[in-house]
C-alpha cells in the first residue's frame, strides 16, 4: 500500500515538473513594473510585485504612533560610560568586523584556483547548455532611447547595440528598437518579455552540475579555503 502511494506520488510529481512555467513581465517609465508567474498553461497566475513604500502604513500615521509610544513609554537612562570603555568597545567591534571581512573576502587568485579544478570548466559549459535548454525566451520586445553627452559616443553605443541585437535575433525571438538621440541626453526605455521555464530540465541540469565530481571537488576546496581563513583570522 505504501509502495503504491509512493509510486503514484512520484508519477504525479514528475508530471507536474514536466509542465512548463511562464514568467511574463513588462516595464515602462512612470509605471509600476508588472511581473507574473503562469502555471498549468495559464490556469494559475501569481503576481510577483516588488514591495513598495505604499504597502505599509503612511508616514504620517507611523509618526503619530511613534510619538504616542514615546509619550507612554519611559525608558531608563543608560549608564554613563567613560571614554576609555567606549574606545575599547569600538576597538573590539572593529576587530571582529575585520575578522569577518577577511573570512568573507575572496580574492581573484582564490576564484582562479577554484576554476582550475579539474573538469570544472567543462562542467560549467554543460550547465550553461542545460540552462539554455531549460529556459527559453518566448518573446522579448524593447524600445530604447539613448542620448549621451557626446554625440559620437551615442552613435558608437547605438551601433554596438544594433550589431548585438542583430546577432541575437538570429536564434532568439527578439524585437529591439534602438533610437539614438543626438540632441538631448536621455537614457530610458520600455519593454516586455516572457520566459518559458521547464522545471524538469532545470532540475536535471542543476543536479547534474551539483553532483558531479568536479563540483564536489570545488566545494571541498572552498570549505578548506574558508577554514584556513578562519584560522588566520
Amino acid at each position: 500500500m505504501l509502495l503504491s502511494i509512493a509510486i503514484i506520488s512520484f508519477i504525479i510529481l514528475l508530471l507536474l515538473l514536466l509542465i512548463p512555467v511562464d514568467l511574463v513581465g513588462q516595464a515602462a517609465p512612470g509605471r509600476r513594473q508588472e511581473i507574473s508567474l503562469l502555471w498549468l498553461f495559464g490556469l494559475i497566475k501569481i503576481n510577483l510585485q516588488p514591495i513598495g513604500k505604499g504597502n505599509g502604513p503612511s508616514d504620517e500615521k507611523a509618526g503619530i504612533e511613534k510619538k504616542a509610544g514615546k509619550e507612554k513609554t519611559i525608558h531608563p537612562r543608560p549608564p554613563i560610560e567613560t571614554s576609555q570603555e567606549k574606545a575599547q568597545e569600538e576597538g573590539r567591534k572593529e576587530a571582529r568586523g575585520e575578522a569577518e571581512r577577511k573570512i568573507r573576502s575572496w580574492s581573484l587568485q582564490d576564484a582562479l584556483s577554484i576554476l582550475q579544478t579539474e573538469g570544472l570548466k567543462d562542467n560549467l559549459k554543460h550547465l550553461l547548455r542545460g540552462l539554455a535548454r531549460a529556459i527559453r525566451i518566448s518573446y522579448f520586445r524593447a524600445s530604447l532611447h539613448i542620448g549621451l553627452e557626446d554625440p559620437a559616443d551615442t552613435g558608437l553605443i547605438a551601433a554596438c547595440l544594433w550589431s548585438a541585437s542583430g546577432y541575437l535575433q538570429s536564434f532568439c525571438p527578439l524585437e529591439i528598437d534602438i533610437q539614438p538621440s543626438f540632441c538631448q541626453e536621455r537614457l530610458d526605455g520600455e519593454g516586455c518579455a516572457a520566459l518559458r521555464i521547464y522545471p524538469a530540465l532545470l532540475l536535471l541540469a542543476l543536479l547534474r552540475f551539483a553532483l558531479s565530481r568536479p563540483s564536489l571537488s570545488a566545494s571541498l576546496r572552498i570549505v578548506k579555503m574558508m577554514s584556513r581563513k578562519r584560522q588566520k583570522a
